[in-house]
């Protein structure tokens, strides 16, 4: 017990260090691009991130998720899940290349099609060590996961840059990202090797238990997926990518907070609660415990992004984007609320319960395009605002559907978790899982 506390505290402090380091890297990367590049190319690249990012859900096909879960793994079955997921990465790589033309032509952008066919790449990146790095993650190795995704982004970083003072346009993005994927990988393939051996060997009876606990959740991340980029999609069609590059920008800039923050605790958080998952009550006090402490850091973060929106938007972006300032007020309130519900993944992967989270998110792509579809007829703000207003809607469904089926709190305990806490004695007692 005391170990899984210490490498929990330990794993926190590198996480913290990685996503600080990769988020500025981004932000640096996104501040220096959108002074050579053009507001289309942020828009092309926003729809192939949502196409290959919805693609790859496809290849994981939850293995994640359920390497994660399950406690006792022999080599045999590592290996047979190793060589199937690497076989279906090729399979989707073939079915991105068929499908690149009539993407691009309903979006009537030509450059569509080579940029989605380059970019596929990164579905053959991913598989050489996307196991390896998960089976650091369950070791609760965070040090060794965290240097390797810093060297990915600064070396992405520094490509970046070159590529853009060199002129190649929205291919900067591309050869950069693509660069991150293939470093990353391949040092997570060479460590995983050395480490743990992968063999030769498949076996798809040896897949079946991990695929059935994994199928739910994917296929409810999938609809998921639609759901959290139906807005891309939408604005690309209907306003142009142009506009889409704008949205585009202030998305991604509302983005960090929370995917600087949650990271942090989620990634530690997942394997650790995973532990209890027998013990209903440590799972319930940790996971109100995480949950309280993502809000109150969120919260904080995102009320100072929406007051400083101006000023942030013209620094980092320059003049010539600052209109989207308002945008990022409205955003804000969306990604907040948005942020609490993220830590469900931890307790959804603990609990092996993954229909719970497929039926949600069935029900969120019922209800939830009906929103956007509404708000789309005010433009760009009234996406953003809808989105707000689903997330206030729903949550009384969320907990009940969800966290009351998964670890029985009451729904005011729910709500009292998600109240920011700034007694710098909590925080410090979650750091070092106390109760």
């Amino acid at each position: 017990m005391k170990n899984i506390k210490q490498k929990t505290i330990t794993g926190t402090k590198w996480t913290t260090l990685s996503t600080i380091i990769i988020a500025l890297t981004s932000l640096v990367k996104l501040s220096i691009l959108t002074r050579y590049l053009e507001k289309e190319d942020f828009g092309l690249m926003a729809i192939v991130t949502v196409v290959l990012g919805f693609i790859n859900l496809f290849m994981d096909m939850g293995i994640t998720t359920a390497i994660l879960h399950v406690q006792n793994i022999t080599k045999k079955e590592y290996a047979s899940l190793y060589w199937l997921n690497f076989c279906f990465s090729i399979i989707l790589l073939l079915f991105i290349i068929t499908i690149s033309s009539p993407v691009s032509v309903f979006y009537e952008e030509t450059e569509l099609k080579t940029l989605l066919n380059l970019m596929s790449l990164g579905l053959i990146f991913s598989a050489l060590g996307r196991q390896f790095k998960t089976i650091e993650l369950k070791h609760l190795n965070f040090k060794l996961i965290s240097i390797i995704d810093i060297v990915s982004a600064i070396i992405a970083l520094v490509l970046a840059i070159i590529l853009a003072l060199k002129g190649f346009g929205v291919y900067t993005l591309v050869y950069s990202a693509l660069t991150q994927f293939l470093c990353s990988n391949l040092i997570y393939l060479f460590v995983g090797i050395k480490k743990n051996e992968l063999i030769l060997h498949f076996k798809f009876t040896e897949t079946k238990r991990f695929l059935k606990i994994g199928a739910f959740q994917v296929s409810g991340q999938i609809i998921n997926y639609f759901n959290k980029d139906l807005d891309t999609l939408l604005i690309g069609k209907l306003l142009g990518t142009e506009i889409l590059g704008g949205y585009s920008l202030a998305k991604q800039l509302v983005l960090r907070p929370t995917s600087l923050i949650n990271p942090v605790l989620t990634k530690v958080a997942t394997p650790s609660l995973a532990i209890y998952q027998n013990d209903n009550q440590i799972l319930r006090r940790n996971y109100l415990k995480l949950l309280n402490f993502v809000s109150t850091l969120n919260f904080s973060a995102y009320l100072i992004l929406a007051l400083l929106a101006h000023v942030i938007v013209t620094v980092l972006y320059g003049e010539a984007f600052k209109y989207i300032s308002p945008l990022v007020q409205i955003l804000c309130i969306y990604m907040y609320l948005k942020s609490i519900n993220n830590p469900i993944g931890c307790l959804i992967i603990a609990t092996g319960r993954t229909k719970l989270e497929f039926y949600w998110h069935l029900l969120s792509l019922v209800v939830f395009p009906i929103f956007i579809y509404i708000g789309s007829y005010y433009g760009i703000y009234g996406v953003a605002s809808s989105q707000s207003i689903f997330m206030i809607i729903t949550l009384y469904p969320f907990w009940k559907i969800l966290i009351n089926k998964m670890i029985n709190v009451k729904f005011s305990e729910y709500l009292y978790s998600l109240i920011p806490n700034y007694r710098l004695k909590a925080i410090k007692n979650y750091l070092k899982g106390k109760k």
